[in-house]
């Protein structure tokens, strides 16, 4: 029986430490469920001073692995030059550069697709934090995973963690540079994926780990992320509908998350319960990036030559 050959890409910007540790848990991947696939690495660098070239040379992987670097700053110029890159495929499936897989991963999403039968397969991403992580933000599981039934449909996910049907890259558009320099770049695509009729799924065993930071262990990263996590979808979701009435939809969602968001965290304030204060902002945060969006502003987390913003990119549909 011939082999599926899946693409495994990884789109990088200064990470050349995390980077090694990704390609090391890529190389220990297994296969249990289905047959070993043919696997095809595609590194893509956004830094213009290649520092993922000497660590793509010296990994060792019992896998091809193909080095690029796209000097085009932008997430969506990475991600389409990987798509590019990887060549005659039957999946191709995007990991990020500050995570590592559990050794089964692939497996799983590979034996999601054939169990559901599903055109994309997303998974978790659980966090694996800095020994020097503040206790209040473990205990209020600010990067947690949403987690849910393997078999569950989704109407948009991330690429941090997928596995995407070639013929679905083949009928829809690829990733709008509109997102290039804002992110959000994946929740527009797979949101126009869904929209042409193909069907995304989850994978409660196909598990990712993300490194988390002490930089990212702050109330000002996680109100920036929410941040940015309304104001990409308002363009996402927004699309070509410039009518009044769906602005003026949208302003009233907006208006809604600030007042109940303020009201909240006065509340949790009150109660000393910071945890509760904090997400209470995080969801005026959110309101005020969507009023943002709405006034015509897009959040560039990247055009800032620091990672730090760049892992902003990642907006997800607001509750």
């Amino acid at each position: 029986m011939k082999k599926i050959r899946v693409a495994i890409c990884i789109c990088t910007f200064k990470r050349p430490d995390l980077l090694r540790e990704l390609l090391h848990g890529i190389g220990n991947l297994v296969f249990r469920k289905v047959q070993a696939p043919e696997i095809h690495i595609v590194v893509v660098d956004n830094d213009d001073s290649k520092s993922a070239e000497q660590v793509c040379g010296n990994a060792s992987v019992p896998w091809p692995l193909t080095y690029v670097a796209e000097p085009r700053r932008g997430i969506t110029y990475a991600r389409n030059r990987a798509i590019a890159e990887a060549g005659a495929v039957d999946f191709i499936s995007f990991i990020d550069d500050d995570e590592t897989p559990s050794t089964h991963w692939l497996d799983e999403l590979l034996a999601a697709e054939r169990e559901f039968t599903a055109d994309v397969i997303s998974g978790p991403v659980f966090p694996a934090y800095a020994t020097d992580t503040p206790d209040w933000i473990k205990r209020g599981r600010f990067f947690e995973a949403r987690t849910a039934i393997s078999g569950s449909p989704r109407q948009t996910c991330a690429c941090n963690n997928i596995l995407i049907a070639d013929h679905v890259l083949d009928r829809v558009p690829r990733f709008d540079d509109a997102f290039a320099l804002s992110g959000a770049e994946d929740t527009d695509f797979f949101l126009r994926v869904r929209l042409a009729g193909y069907t995304i799924v989850w994978s409660q065993e196909a598990v990712v780990f993300e490194t988390v930071p002490s930089q990212r262990a702050t109330i000002a990263w996680l109100l920036r992320r929410e941040y940015q996590t309304g104001n990409g979808w308002v363009f996402c979701e927004a699309g070509g509908d410039r009518s009044l009435r769906n602005w003026a939809l949208r302003f009233c969602k907006a208006a809604v998350h600030v007042i109940l968001g303020l009201a909240n965290a006065a509340l949790r304030f009150v109660l000393m319960d910071k945890v509760g204060v904090v997400r209470s902002l995080q969801r005026v945060s959110m309101g005020i990036g969507m009023l943002a969006a709405l006034a015509g502003h897009r959040f560039l987390a990247y055009r800032t030559a620091t990672t730090e913003f760049a892992k902003l990119g990642m907006a997800v549909r607001p509750d």
